[in-house]
């Protein structure tokens, strides 16, 4: 027998759940019968699927240790790249993602992704160490596509976790872009429309079965034929930005998926999309309540803003 303590990453959580994060490789028909056939039980007593489990519980696991080993995840290779913190509290991280990284990993080997910098820093900070951690893993809430640079949070806690998906569900979480478009935007610009993605091209297109998606665009600056642009996104849809300024005739510089190779900047071969300022709800987190957290753009984008003479200050 294997028991495991729940603690306060893994309370609130449903038995059934809570197994099948625990053994991500058993079929969840036998842990269903495993809880049945009380092979699991909480506190010494059989329990149902559906009983919340509480810190101190313990989950009793009546499985061989091979078996425990067959069903469990395997341990995760962690890059050995730091990411560049923008701020940090006992709940949450905010880094600053470059271009070219993806968020999340796609399951290639010695891919660097943000997930695992900020594993790899949290375990080297000792924020966070897999070996206590039952079900938990440390996760980012917010995606940027591998050319987008800017601001990623991360949630330490699964408390932060969950109430980081809120604030982005409910759009408490206010999230803002910098990004330079051809031609001249002369005033805010509010796009609605559904987007649905065409596979053949890997691309968002408006179709009446897509996802609504909403953004509001703002010009700050407008020089040489170029609109440096501030885009606040009400939804989070995939390439919504690029897209929705493409479609109201102002693709991004640099964009040759929504719009067309920069005869000012031939040698720019990804959009000029920088997440820089993030704006979080009142909630019970201290440093981070009502926070405002801005990160500067830097590289091809600031180079591109210098040779332009944009301005946003």
């Amino acid at each position: 027998m294997t028991s495991y303590e729940i603690d306060i990453n893994d309370a609130g959580m449903r038995l059934d759940r809570y197994v099948r994060k625990l053994f991500p490789k058993a079929k969840a028909s036998l842990l269903y019968k495993s809880i049945r056939k009380k092979n699991i039980t909480v506190n010494g007593k059989k329990a149902k699927e559906e009983d919340v489990l509480e810190i101190g519980d313990k989950v009793e696991v009546y499985f061989s240790d091979d078996t425990i080993s067959k069903f469990s995840k395997t341990p995760r290779r962690i890059a050995g790249h730091f990411p560049k913190v923008v701020a940090e509290s006992d709940d949450f991280i905010v880094m600053e993602k470059p271009v070219g990284i993806l968020s999340h990993g796609t399951g290639k080997k010695f891919e660097r992704n943000m997930v695992d910098d900020m594993l790899t820093y949290l375990i080297h900070e000792k924020s966070y160490n897999p070996r206590l951690e039952n079900t938990f893993i440390p996760s980012i809430c917010n995606r940027l596509d591998r050319n987008t640079s800017g601001l990623i949070l991360g949630a330490k806690t699964a408390e932060g976790l969950r109430d980081a998906n809120r604030w982005i569900r409910e759009r408490k979480l206010k999230k803002y872009y910098l990004t330079i478009v051809e031609g001249h935007l002369e005033s805010e610009r509010t796009v609605e429309n559904r987007l649905e993605k065409e596979e053949d091209k890997n691309r968002m297109v408006e179709g009446d079965d897509g996802k609504f998606a909403k953004g509001i665009y703002r010009p700050l600056d407008f020089k040489n034929g170029f609109t440096l642009v501030e885009a606040e996104l009400v939804t989070g849809r995939t390439h919504q930005i690029r897209q929705q300024l493409a479609s109201i005739g102002h693709p991004i510089v640099g964009d040759q998926k929504y719009g067309k190779k920069s005869r000012r900047f031939p040698e720019l071969h990804h959009q000029l999309l920088h997440a820089y300022r993030l704006v979080f709800p009142p909630s019970d987190y201290g440093a981070f309540s009502e926070k405002t957290v801005i990160c500067e753009p830097r590289g091809k984008f600031q180079g591109a803003m210098m040779s332009i003479d944009l301005r946003y200050k």
